[in-house]
């Protein structure tokens, strides 16, 4: 008799990591104001998950629940991990407050079978205002009129998701006349709360501010009262490499391959030496996944020079995206032309040519073929801040890059260089230090590098599921084109076969085994780009 065969699924090319819960993790300031609810004025309330008894028509209510603020009251909570702006929702939104409103019950049915006009209840009539912070230090108002009011819409599903946030362009003539079954399919899998987004942030003078990480959100009542029960992130870190460096980046996934000696972590910050003399050495963190020609793709950093100085014809300073197993080889050499699969932020002090801005792409060709790179002849000033964007638009062979500085645009990269890449392929983030090219072209500097993001597409291995169909065992998955899936089966866990492999069609994949072994037997599933 044929045993019922184990299942095994994962990407031999990457480990997907399953966030865990992401809520505030502790207040940093409370001022109840005037007018708050009394007693309701337990800070760690508003710690951890919205309630999960609530219904968008019975709110949380017990003060052990909630937190309460009335009049110029306000509310400040950190959040570890941080909150990121995050381009992978839908509706673009990167965190979410939940309050204890709730859907007034227009036909008097309050046993569970409630139908509501969409008007809500026990909400702030006021109004609110809602700021973000990096450090704790320097504060920016998201735009209030774009931040929906606390405490408003969407009351809290205990049933939903607390991660996911509810279409925002809905609104009470969208709820009219819905039940609770009703209201929870507009929700569509979320548990509600009102959604905020990380580039609603502006100045005093309400320019915009970009502010890649936060992990500090301070809410306040300037009228009437709010009650507060949870601070949560958007679901959406599967494909976002993202840290401010608060904490010990050995801690959270880098690694050090060279001289460690370079990179020291320092004031929330990476303190980096750029130094020719020394081996190629990297301070880096694999993506997770495989990033190639076909793929959308961003990178984005803080960056301040202290020094730099370059020798003959010079070498860059360095932070960007690579392919581990070829900057890691010996012959790897970034100013002798072997570097392939490379994208990256470049500066190049001047050596009597003037500076140069780079941001340049490698394509998978060995020597000095396939390059690209968008440039500008400028300076990056010591002891100036510098927040430096990189952009990669599917399908295309370029690379886009803009600097900023106090806000405003330094340069747009506007110059470039078309040596025509192919494809590519990408799994790592790194800062960067080269060693020179044996001719003496070298560069020595020093300088801080924070706020390192990373955003990328999903990854390949989406709701997989797996079992015996009519006697024969079948994988089925959600794939993504310019992928290859392959099912792999072992029954010693020793050595895998493969099975059968498929190009990812941007649908439903099945992958079958239709002469499987008589006894037991584990199957994987591997994807790897074309």
């Amino acid at each position: 008799m044929k045993k019922v065969r184990s299942l095994a699924l994962a990407g031999l090319l990457f480990v997907p990591v399953i966030a865990s819960a992401q809520f505030a993790t502790s207040v940093i300031a409370y001022d109840p104001g005037t007018g708050f609810a009394a007693g309701f004025t337990n800070t760690s309330a508003a710690i951890g998950a919205p309630t999960s008894s609530a219904t968008p028509f019975a709110p949380p209510f017990a003060k052990s629940q909630l937190i309460s603020a009335g009049t110029n009251g306000a509310l400040t909570v950190q959040l570890d991990p941080p909150v990121i702006n995050n381009p992978s929702d839908p509706f673009g939104l990167d965190f979410i407050v939940f309050g204890n409103s709730f859907f007034v019950i227009t036909n008097g049915n309050f046993s569970g079978g409630g139908i509501t006009s969409g008007a809500i209840g026990g909400n702030n009539t006021g109004s609110t205002r809602v700021e973000i912070s990096a450090d704790g230090i320097n504060w920016f108002t998201l735009n209030p009129a774009l931040a929906p009011t606390l405490d408003a819409y969407f009351p809290t599903d205990g049933a939903g998701d607390p991660h996911v946030p509810v279409d925002p362009s809905l609104t009470a003539a969208s709820f009219g006349g819905s039940n609770l079954t009703g209201i929870r399919a507009l929700y569509n899998g979320s548990a509600g709360g009102s959604g905020y987004d990380l580039s609603w942030a502006q100045d005093t003078n309400g320019s915009p501010v970009n502010l890649p990480i936060v992990r500090y959100v301070r809410l306040h009542v300037l009228s009437s009262r709010s009650e507060i029960d949870a601070v949560s992130l958007v679901r959406g870190s599967d494909n976002v490499i993202a840290d401010d460096f608060l904490n010990d980046p050995a801690q959270n996934g880098w690694k050090i391959f060279g001289n460690p000696n370079l990179f020291q972590w320092t004031n929330q910050s990476i303190a980096v030496t750029w130094d020719s003399t020394q081996p190629n050495s990297y301070l880096y963190k694999p993506l997770g996944t495989i990033l190639a020609i076909a793929d959308d793709f961003n990178l984005s950093f803080d960056l301040r020079l202290n020094d730099a100085i370059a020798f003959n014809y010079g070498a860059p300073i360095a932070v960007g995206l690579f392919r581990l197993n070829d900057a890691t080889n010996v012959s790897f050499s970034r100013g002798g032309g072997h570097s392939p699969n490379l994208f990256e932020f470049n500066f190049f002090p001047d050596t009597g040519f003037g500076d140069s801005i780079d941001a340049t792409l490698k394509d998978v060709q060995d020597g000095y073929a396939g390059f690209y790179f968008a440039y500008d002849n400028l300076p990056l000033d010591p002891g100036v801040l510098f927040h430096v964007e990189l952009a990669h638009a599917a399908g295309s062979p370029t690379i886009t890059g803009a600097v900023y500085t106090n806000g405003q645009l330094y340069t747009s990269l506007p110059l470039s260089f078309n040596g025509s890449p192919t494809n590519f392929y990408l799994d790592t983030v790194s800062i960067s230090s080269y060693h020179d090219d044996g001719f003496g072209d070298s560069v020595l500097a020093h300088g801080t590098v924070d706020n390192i993001l990373v955003a990328f597409p999903p990854l390949p291995l989406q709701s997989v599921a797996a079992g015996l169909t009519g006697g024969v065992w079948q994988a089925q998955l959600a794939s993504r084109s310019n992928w290859v899936y392959t099912l792999q089966r072992t029954v010693d866990l020793q050595t895998w076969t493969d099975v059968v492999s498929a190009a990812g069609n941007g649908t439903n994949l099945f992958l079958q085994d239709v002469n499987p072994p008589a006894n037991n037997a584990l199957y994987r599933v591997k994807a790897d780009r074309p």
